[in-house]
């Protein structure tokens, strides 16, 4: 049994579509990329893991939310990308409305359930939600690696400081070609 999950952090309509509320032009690059890399991790058996940032309308708060208004429960802007392929019957869902896929899910015992040892992280926001979840499952003591070439968020130099930090001192930070590497030589 693979003990790798690959979660795919907020890659969701309203970060990743220019007509999105908050778009980010580099996970138009993430997406191309990613896209195989999710037919590579399947094909090794990983199990995937889908993290979309859902906000339900009565809960957003502007005086409270740091972020600009997105993501709202069934607006479809909270939905992944389809161009990730994203299997809403096999593939795993997760909905938080905070940074960490962690705060108030149930990803900790999915991940537990599943034997899961290992977890690649791939998605946008690296300042935020990739942090703020690399942070968790350092304190859950998984082996962690972000895949460098599948991260992104508002511009690069913001990107390369963040994975600079998370590789100093939470995770491996490599690339979609070493993580694939590793899934093939089964040191993942």
């Amino acid at each position: 049994m693979n003990k790798t999950a690959v979660l795919v952090v907020d890659m969701v309509y309203d970060f990743t579509n220019p007509k999105g509320k908050v778009f980010y032009p580099k996970n138009e690059e993430i997406i191309k990329e990613l896209s195989k890399f999710l037919i590579l991790a399947r094909e090794e058996k990983c199990k995937i893991i889908f993290v979309e940032h859902t906000v339900k309308k009565e809960d957003y708060d502007k005086a409270k939310m740091k972020m600009r208004e997105c993501c709202i429960e069934g607006s479809g802007g909270e939905i992944t990308d389809a161009r990730l392929k994203c299997d809403r019957e096999k593939d795993i869902i997760i909905k938080k409305n905070k940074y960490s896929a962690f705060y108030n899910t149930n990803l900790q015992e999915i991940l537990k359930r599943n034997n899961i040892e290992n977890l690649i992280i791939v998605g946008t926001k690296t300042n935020n939600c990739i942090l703020a979840t690399t942070f968790d499952a350092f304190n859950h003591n998984y082996n962690i690696y972000v895949i460098k070439n599948l991260v992104g968020t508002s511009d690069d130099l913001t990107n390369n400081i963040y994975l600079r930090d998370i590789n100093k001192y939470l995770a491996k930070v490599i690339s979609s070609n070493e993580a694939v590497q590793l899934m093939k030589q089964e040191e993942l």
